[in-house]
Parts: structure tokens; sequence; C-alpha cells
């Protein structure tokens, strides 16, 4: 997955990062129950909005990201979610849930090439089913 190509195609404008982080929370409880490529990428597209957004984008764009994987689905969205409720007392907390939220695709099976086709194919469309980034 190019991690590069795909912060190139995000649009910065203002945004509520707590809105939009409210609207993530939501979402990841979503794609727990659904299993979902589509809305994997819709959220993805929201965690590169919130990247650039917090200015994180030249770090994600210039170093290597190792998702990281715990030992089931439960566990995975367990430490995402505790990511995002610690965020104010953790400066890393965007890198760390960045690599757990690529974690996902490895707990859930997700092939990385679908996942980068499915993300550029809603940038080029411009229609996701599900809206979760709103300026």
């Amino acid at each position: 997955m190019d991690i590069r190509k795909m912060i190139e195609t995000i649009e910065l404008k203002e945004i509520n990062t707590d809105l939009l982080i409210s609207k993530m929370n939501k979402s990841l409880i979503d794609l727990y129950t659904n299993k979902s490529i589509e809305e994997y990428t819709e959220i993805l597209n929201a965690m590169l909005v919130l990247a650039v957004h917090l200015k994180y984008d030249l770090i994600l764009k210039y170093l290597a990201w190792a998702p990281t994987v715990a030992a089931n689905e439960r566990i995975q969205f367990q430490e995402i979610f505790k990511c995002l409720g610690t965020r104010n007392n953790n400066k890393d907390w965007f890198l760390n849930l960045f690599s757990l939220f690529l974690g996902i695709a490895h707990v859930f099976g997700f092939n990385m090439s679908e996942v980068e086709r499915c993300f550029f194919e809603n940038k080029r469309l411009n229609s996701c089913s599900t809206v979760i980034v709103e300026y």
C-alpha cells in the first residue's frame, strides 16, 4: 500500500478534529461489525485527513509504517479505542493509532492491493456510500 500516494490525494480544509475523531469512532464500530474493505478505506481516508491536519503527513510519507497486529480482532479494536480514549495524555497517540489501524487489515485478512485499489477508486469516483469526513 502506497501511503505516500494516498496522502498526496488529500486536500486540506478546515476540520473539527474532535468531530472527525467522533465520526471515526462510530465508523470503527461499524467496521468491527461489517468487516468491509469499503468501510476500511473510508476510515483510512479520514485517518489521512487527520494526519495532514495534525501535520503528521511528512512522517507518514517518508517513514515506513509497520502495522501493529494483535492476536485477534477484539484485542485489536480494544487497543484502538484505548488509544483514542487516552489521546490527551499520549503525545504519540496518532502514530500508535495509525499503526493499529493498519493492523486491522491484517487481522481481517484484507488484501492490501485491494485496499489501495478501493481507496483510489473511491477518490476517483468521489462517491463513498458513507461519508465520514465533513469539512
